[in-house]
């Protein structure tokens, strides 16, 4: 089970360090030539061919909870189990 945690800045990994990612939504389209131009309030951070990457300018996330990947999740717990058993 996954549990994404949300942020108002780009919190860091409590492992690593690595900064927490846009909490970005994507728009599809099957021909440039159907694209509208965009309207709404949020930032184009990229627009592609067949895509358009929206940000609402404040929003970061942390796919596992304070950790940006399993592994990183791994490493801190078995740290932590190691430091409680001496």
């Amino acid at each position: 089970m996954r549990t994404s945690f949300l942020f108002d800045h780009p919190s860091p990994c409590r492992e690593c360090g690595k900064a927490a990612v846009k909490r970005t939504t994507t728009e599809w389209f099957m021909r440039d030539e159907e694209k509208p131009p965009y309207t709404g309030n949020l930032i184009v951070l990229k627009e592609q061919q067949r895509r358009r990457i929206l940000w609402d300018g404040e929003t970061y996330i942390q796919r596992y909870g304070y950790f940006c990947s399993l592994n990183c999740t791994s490493a801190y717990a078995n740290k932590m189990v190691s430091t409680f058993e001496r």
